[in-house]
């Protein structure tokens, strides 16, 4: 595992810290908050940009065409944003030398997404994208795992530099078809083959056995030569909004778990019923926010900032409200999926102001687990690369607490029984807490163990409601 010091070890604070006042401070420089930033700056606002990251993110590492069709390098040059390079903990800033407490009146959150680390049956050779990009490697066989839209333009970027590059997926149809039918032309110039409905059976002596579902033509079986698969499969980063106590929910669009937030970001306040109980002086962008590509993370950072704006009296409401429903239209006819959950976590399931958390249909980052293939799956796997918690580690956690061996088979006769079943909280699992045990592993663990046993990540990470199993007379 490649990471960052911050990560793989503790964030230390260096000393006394020194305190200082912003109007807005933005964690994170992907392009949804260096366009917040910047708009927010022409308000008059005094506003900081902290980041451990490049400026823009995960879109700073690969020169390929976006979705709107430029590559993402365009987005990021047009703001001349001051990024410092420093960690927010949820108190303080780790500034290389420095520590400083920050007191803000809004802050924004534009920590983007984090790669998981693809469970690989037989090998553990397994590289993030973003590592795989920024290492400079060529003249390599590598398999890309993830047809998004990130996913294809890591296979690109690699094939460009030299490496014989294959792309599979899981996902019964390609994760983003509108991307693909746009660059089917540079993947094949390329030589890039792109799979999709595949479960990998095994990785062994650099090759990848698929087999993959071909409709009516039944099942295939593929043998790709990889000497290493590439993970794209990006979360949401939920570092900061842990540290912060923010309470995350699952979301099966973008196979992440995200905080409840209005249509313009602003974080809601939850009353002990998760519903909606007002707002607060903290915001999603980007990724967190939901929007991942780059034309809409930028749409929304200016809307978030005529938003903060209008709180503090320097642009009219109703003027902001109107941006809010010009976003929502755009949205409505370019990624009707992202609408749909904005009005979802806005505004309640079916307008209640309740999110009712959906089961796990689809473990990101998972290549050959599917819910009633659970005799085939590799207890030895890990799935907190920080702590070297294994899936097995969490299967006898499970047993232990239901007192005895669990079956688990998603059938009719087996629904009712499953919602019963009672779950170990993250807590209550070795490993944390530690920033890369609340970076990879907690969204990690949870999904993952939400999808074995059907169930709703939301009862791993804060414990099932108690009236679920109280004994009914």
């Amino acid at each position: 595992m490649i990471c960052s010091s911050w990560v793989c070890g503790e964030v230390k604070r260096p000393g006394p810290c020194a305190e200082e006042d912003y109007d807005v401070l933005v964690v994170g420089a992907g392009i949804g908050g260096l366009a917040a930033a910047q708009e927010l700056s022409r308000y008059g606002l005094k506003v900081a940009v902290y980041s451990e990251g490049p400026k823009g993110g995960h879109n700073a590492l690969d020169g390929e065409p976006t979705i709107s069709g430029a590559p993402a390098r365009e987005y990021i040059d047009k703001y001349a944003v001051e990024v410092n390079r420093g960690i927010f903990d949820g108190e303080v800033l780790i500034s290389g030398g420095r520590c400083v407490k920050p007191r803000y009146r809004h802050l924004v959150l534009s920590t983007g997404g984090v790669e998981m680390y693809t469970p690989m049956p037989g090998s553990r050779q397994v590289l993030l994208a973003s590592e795989a990009l920024a290492s400079g490697i060529n003249g390599r066989k590598l398999l890309v795992w993830g047809t998004t839209e990130w996913g294809l333009r890591t296979a690109m970027a690699l094939a460009r530099r030299g490496n014989q590059v294959a792309v599979a997926d899981n996902s019964a149809y390609l994760r983003d078809v509108k991307y693909y039918q746009g660059v089917r032309s540079a993947l094949e110039k390329l030589g890039i083959e792109v799979v999709h409905s595949a479960t990998i059976r095994r990785y062994r002596d650099g090759v990848v056995e698929l087999k993959a579902y071909m409709g009516k033509r039944g099942v295939e079986t593929r043998r790709i030569e990889a000497d290493a698969v590439v993970s794209a499969v990006r979360t949401a980063n939920l570092y900061a909004p842990l540290r912060l106590g923010l309470k995350v929910f699952y979301s099966f669009e973008l196979n992440s778990l995200v905080p409840r937030r209005n249509g313009f970001g602003e974080v809601l306040r939850l009353d002990e019923r998760g519903k909606s109980a007002g707002g607060t002086n903290i915001y999603t962008v980007g990724e967190l926010y939901g929007a991942i590509y780059a034309h809409l993370e930028e749409a929304h950072g200016r809307l978030l900032a005529s938003y903060i704006a209008s709180k503090e009296g320097l642009e009219d409401a109703d003027r902001a409200a109107k941006a809010l429903e010009e976003f929502r239209a755009k949205i409505a006819l370019e990624a009707n999926w992202l609408y749909n959950l904005d009005l979802r976590l806005s505004r309640g399931t079916d307008y209640s102001d309740l999110y009712v958390e959906p089961n796990v249909i689809d473990a990101p980052g998972w290549p050959y687990f599917w819910p009633n293939d659970l005799d085939e799956i590799d207890g030895d796997q890990i799935i907190c690369p920080c702590s070297g918690l294994k899936l097995s580690d969490l299967m006898r956690a499970v047993d232990r607490l239901n007192k005895s061996r669990v079956e688990v088979r998603v059938t009719s006769d087996e629904v009712n029984r499953l919602r019963h079943v009672k779950l170990p909280t993250v807590d209550q699992m070795a490993g944390g807490p530690s920033p890369c045990f609340e970076v990879f592993c907690i969204p990690n663990i949870a999904i993952i163990a939400g999808a074995i046993y059907a169930q709703k990540p939301s009862y791993l990470l804060y414990g099932r409601p108690k009236q679920l199993y109280e004994p009914t007379s």
